[in-house]
């Protein structure tokens, strides 16, 4: 059933949580590189041993199903380590890392991060707080993804990434929202539509803005088939 997390700590997106200690990257890492738009930094099964962190840009991190299907589980911005599941040498990683965005980014391995959290304590006390914050927003999408109702799914979606922040722009397209939920574009075209139907939500381009939630759990109930 729908759930409000307000403050719940729980986001898709994830930015500058490492702002604070980019001089400790710079200090122990090269010179950012830079990867064009549409490059893999990190491969399902493939990747191993190697950490970035995002200096500039943004990056999908997703899952493919047997239908190669993306399942999207996170964004992350500027300020951002990607690929902590290479932390254990010699483990591929889980998750495939993508740019979405011309990006530069600083390579580091387990050694080197090892090297930075003994010099900085502080560094190691935020690196585990990341790590808590991902692992939140990983259950959080376990739990959503049981969910048999699309409209559900997508209400529970909503709620946790916007619930008034942003002046509740949603800045994703219909399939970008259906990676994230798990279901067809098809489904979520319909999902939107009863919506902005209902006063829910107004186009606007690419996305919309959300103009109601406290309708949400009423319709809900009333949608809970879809």
């Amino acid at each position: 059933m729908y759930q409000s997390h307000q403050d719940s700590g729980i986001s898709y997106f994830f930015s500058g949580e490492f702002y604070a200690y980019r001089s400790l990257f710079e200090e122990f890492c090269p010179p950012p590189m830079k990867i064009e738009k549409g490059m893999r930094i990190c491969r399902h099964g493939h990747t191993k041993n190697w950490m970035y962190y995002l200096c500039k840009g943004s990056l999908k991190v997703y899952v493919e199903n047997l239908t190669g299907n993306e399942r999207i589980v996170a964004l992350l911005g500027e300020d951002t380590i990607a690929g902590l599941d290479c932390f254990l040498p010699g483990t591929a990683s889980l998750m495939t890392i993508e740019s979405t965005s011309d990006c530069w980014l600083m390579p580091f391995l387990n050694t080197t991060l090892e090297a930075m959290m003994q010099k900085s304590p502080e560094f190691s006390i935020e690196l585990v707080r990341y790590y808590c914050k991902v692992m939140r927003q990983l259950c959080f999408d376990a739990t959503n993804q049981s969910v048999s109702s699309v409209f559900i799914r997508l209400a529970n979606f909503l709620q946790v990434n916007w619930d008034d922040q942003d002046n509740n722009r949603v800045l994703l397209s219909q399939q970008d929202l259906a990676a994230a939920v798990n279901c067809s574009r098809t489904s979520i075209a319909r999902v939107c539509k009863i919506m902005k139907e209902e006063g829910v939500i107004s186009v606007e381009g690419i996305g919309f803005r959300i103009l109601d939630f406290s309708n949400l759990e009423a319709l809900c109930r009333k949608y809970a088939h879809l």
